[in-house]
């Protein structure tokens, strides 16, 4: 079982992780036309992505008054963890690891009871994380799926060496699944993992969500 303080103490470490891969990136091949990214023989649509982030945004709307003032980068912080989500599955598959559903059952109902409630923890996703409501299932499946990479090592998530573990590890998923992202969101790097400089001129954008 995994205890409700080792999961808040996950949370800023994944965000930790995600800005130590944060490197230089080198230039990146085209993706396919029509999608905003290409993950082994998987696409990421434009549609998609604009659908994540209507979420997003239909959410952040629904806030008092002053409380979210949405920041530029939403659109390609969006393609990065859409592309970040299937990198962490592949890993997990290339080493037989999965996330049932009730271990994210699980997970979900002892986080609504450390936040006093679903609306809690739904604002505190959507505010610390970008994580829309009808995401949080993935998102929680991804932060197992994390200590689960970091597990076979014997190390956790959070620690410098479990960081170290998943890094390489997707690192390697990364490279193996040949990601290839539309350049108006920015470049690929396959050994950090992360998308670099991306652009969103091209996408609409809305104003502040209040």
């Amino acid at each position: 079982m995994i205890r409700n303080s080792s999961i808040r103490r996950t949370l800023p470490a994944l965000g930790a992780l995600l800005a130590a891969l944060a490197l230089s990136a080198c230039g990146s091949q085209p993706a396919h036309p029509g999608a905003a990214a290409v993950v082994g023989q998987d696409r990421i649509t434009v549609a998609a992505v604009q659908a994540r982030v209507a979420e997003f945004r239909a959410q952040a709307a629904s806030l008092p008054t002053g409380q979210y003032q949405e920041q530029a980068g939403l659109v390609g912080a969006t393609v990065s963890g859409m592309v970040f989500g299937a990198v962490v599955d592949h890993a997990l598959a290339s080493h037989e690891l999965a996330v049932s559903d009730s271990e994210v059952a699980q997970l979900r109902a002892q986080q609504v009871q450390a936040w006093g409630g679903e609306p809690a923890l739904e604002q505190m996703l959507l505010l610390k994380h970008a994580v829309p409501a009808p995401e949080i299932d993935a998102f929680y499946r991804q932060q197992l799926g994390l200590q689960k990479l970091a597990a076979l090592n014997g190390q956790q998530i959070g620690t410098t060496e479990g960081n170290k573990t998943v890094h390489q590890l997707l690192a390697q998923a990364s490279d193996e699944l040949k990601v290839t992202v539309n350049p108006r969101y920015g470049s690929w790097d396959p050994q950090q993992a992360v998308l670099d400089s991306p652009t969103e001129a091209w996408l609409p954008q809305s104003g502040a969500a209040a």
